[in-house]
Order: structure tokens, then sequence, then C-alpha cells
């Protein structure tokens, strides 16, 4: 076909088929534009992936942070149940010795 005889692309006159043709041509213009974009500022495919390597790895830090935190608490709990339990049982104790001290005044 004859440059001369093909209408502008912007006619009306266009085709659907030559429609369609400069349509897929714009977006792969426009895909390799932000490609390009992407490799400029660091984020082709590669960096992406490390990048989402980078953010599952700081998901995984901050859940076993929390992980930390929840022992750290469980830990605390369980100290504080201890030092109940030895107070319950010096009570306990300073009791039966009172008890027996009083017992052992009413023998003599």
């Amino acid at each position: 076909m004859n440059m001369q005889n093909q209408p502008p692309a912007n006619s009306q006159q266009l085709s659907y088929e030559q429609f369609q043709a400069q349509v897929r041509q714009r977006e792969l213009q426009e895909q390799q534009q932000a490609q390009q974009a992407l490799k400029r500022v660091g984020l082709d495919p590669k960096s992406q992936q490390v990048q989402q390597v980078i953010q599952q790895l700081n998901s995984i830090e901050k859940e076993l942070q929390q992980a930390e935190n929840q022992l750290q608490m469980q830990m605390d709990a369980q100290r504080r149940q201890i030092k109940l339990i030895q107070q319950k049982i010096q009570h306990t104790v300073a009791q039966f010795q009172g008890a027996s001290a009083n017992s052992n005044s009413y023998m003599q």
C-alpha cells in the first residue's frame, strides 16, 4: 500500500483493525515508558522482588517481636503468680509458727 493512499492517523476513516493496531501500539509504548521509569528509580523487576523480600522480612521481624513481647508478658505474669504463692506459703508458715508458739505457751 502506498503511503499517499493511507489516511492520516487521526482521521475518522480508520478501519477498526487500524484503530486497534494504534491502540496496541500506544499501550506498548506506555508500558515501555513505565518500565523505563521504574528502572530509572530502581524498581525494575529484580529490585521489586528484593523490595518484596525486604517487606516480608520486616513483617516477620514484627511478628517475632510481638511473639517475644507476648512471651515476656506471660513470664512476668507467672513471676507475679509465683511471688503470690510464696507470700501465701510464708503467711501460712507464720500462722502455723504463731499457733505453735501459742500452744507451747499454754502447755507450760
